[in-house]
């Protein structure tokens, strides 16, 4: 793990969104974006720098680790190359720091942002509400699709892991971060679930199950200050074991300390790993 940071804080105050009052079934519309109704609160709340404790992470605790990786395509754009290099990079990474019998790719997973500040966009702006990307139903349904689409078999398992990795790949300090809650601190009544529409009734995939975040006083936010391209953070987005982690609340915020820092840029991938 690296420990490159220019500066370090112990915690910084900023707004997080967290889901306000939404009448009926919670829904993102993706085909027609005037049946979406989500609404969101901004809270006020602290955010630890985890740099000076990030050895005391645990993927299977907290949910997530910080991890020192360097990719030969970090800075690429194009979608081909990154699906075709950094897809292995990652899941040969993911293999080993999880001790994953296999690694699936999810290909639907990966994704560009950069900051609303950048002049030039690639791909998408942050995420900017708390939330979580599955729940057990919608990882069952990516887990056949991904399945399927990959033509992998995997041998008899006991457990299988969504692994989301996020990385950074412009200079620090950046003006946009990646805000993470301890999933020791989540507990079920702290999340709502939403459906994301994303195609035609009756077609595959077109509807999937995620959960906006509700705000609590107990969560505790965390986040690494000045990430450099030669780190990824590795959370989970799923785990069929419940005993452990299952799955982390995250968002972008605004970094109060980096308002002058430069326009993030960053990369997000995700993949299943299947346990003997």
């Amino acid at each position: 793990m690296s420990s490159t940071a220019t500066r370090q804080h112990a915690s910084v105050r900023a707004e997080i969104n967290y889901a306000g009052e939404i009448e009926g079934r919670a829904v993102f519309d993706a085909v027609d974006p005037s049946r979406t109704n989500l609404a969101f609160v901004p809270h006020t709340v602290e955010i630890h720098d985890a740099r000076p404790f990030q050895d005391e992470l645990s993927l299977d605790r907290e949910g997530f680790q910080l991890v020192s990786h360097t990719s030969s395509v970090v800075h690429s754009t194009d979608l081909a190359e990154l699906d075709r290099v950094y897809h292995q990079e990652m899941a040969e990474l993911i293999k080993q720091v999880s001790g994953a019998r296999e690694v699936v790719v999810q290909r639907s997973g990966l994704v560009l942002r950069t900051s609303e500040r950048a002049q030039e966009r690639v791909g998408t702006t942050p995420a900017r509400f708390a939330h979580l990307d599955y729940t057990r139903t919608s990882a069952e349904q990516f887990r056949d699709s991904v399945l399927t689409a990959e033509g992998a078999e995997p041998a008899p398992y006991s457990r299988y892991v969504i692994y989301q990795a996020w990385r950074a790949t412009s200079t620090p300090p950046h003006d946009s971060v990646l805000a993470l809650v301890d999933a020791t601190t989540v507990g079920e009544q702290d999340t709502r679930l939403f459906y994301g529409v994303f195609g035609p009734e009756g077609a595959p995939m077109s509807l999937l199950e995620a959960q906006l975040g509700l705000a609590s006083e107990d969560h505790r936010w965390l986040y690494f200050s000045d990430m450099t391209p030669d780190e990824v953070i590795l959370f989970k987005g799923f785990d069929s074991d419940s005993s452990r982690a299952t799955g982390v609340m995250h968002t972008a915020f605004d970094d109060p300390m980096s308002r002058t820092g430069s326009p993030r840029a960053s990369i997000e991938s995700r993949f299943f790993a299947f346990f003997d």
